[in-house]
C-alpha cells in the first residue's frame, strides 16, 4: 500500500516498510539532532528501556549484540536509536516488535533509527503508520 504525503509544495511518497513506514531524510536528520544532546532518563525511562532491551534480545535468543538507547521522548512520540547487525530480517522483527507492541508506557508514535554495529551508520529509519493510512 502506498499513500501520499503533500508537504512544502512537493509530494512524498510513503512506504511501508519493517510493520510500519520509512521515515524522511528530514525526519531522520530532526531526531539525530534532538538525541545529539542525549537524553536524560527519568526513573520510569529506565524501567522502559530495560522492558525495550529485554524484550528485543529475547526475540534473538539473547545471541546478538543489540543496543538501545533513547533519542527523545515526550507524551505523544517517541524516538530510539538501535544499534545492531546489518540484517534486514532483524531489522524487521525488532520494527515490527518495537511498532506493533502494547507497551504500557511506550508512546503511540514510535521512530526507529537503526544503526550497525561495526560501521556506525544508518541502517534503516521506520516510523508508526499514520492513522489515516
Amino acid at each position: 500500500m502506498f499513500a501520499t504525503q503533500i508537504s512544502c509544495g512537493h509530494k512524498a511518497e510513503i512506504k511501508e516498510k519493517y510493520c510500519g513506514v520509512e521515515m524522511s531524510g528530514f525526519e531522520v536528520l530532526d531526531y539525530k539532532k534532538m538525541g545529539d544532546d542525549g537524553y536524560d532518563y527519568t526513573e520510569d525511562d529506565k524501567l522502559l528501556l530495560s522492558e525495550l532491551k529485554t524484550g528485543i534480545n529475547n526475540l534473538f535468543d539473547n545471541k546478538e549484540a543489540i543496543e538501545v538507547y533513547f533519542a527523545m521522548k515526550d507524551k505523544g512520540r517517541i524516538a530510539l536509536y538501535i544499534v545492531a547487525p546489518d540484517d534486514k530480517a532483524m531489522v524487521e522483527k525488532i520494527s515490527c516488535y518495537v511498532l506493533a507492541s502494547g507497551f504500557k508506557n511506550l508512546p503511540p508514535s514510535r521512530n526507529l533509527l537503526f544503526y550497525t554495529n561495526e560501521h556506525n551508520s544508518l541502517v534503516a529509519a521506520v516510523k508508526t503508520k499514520p492513522v489515516n493510512t
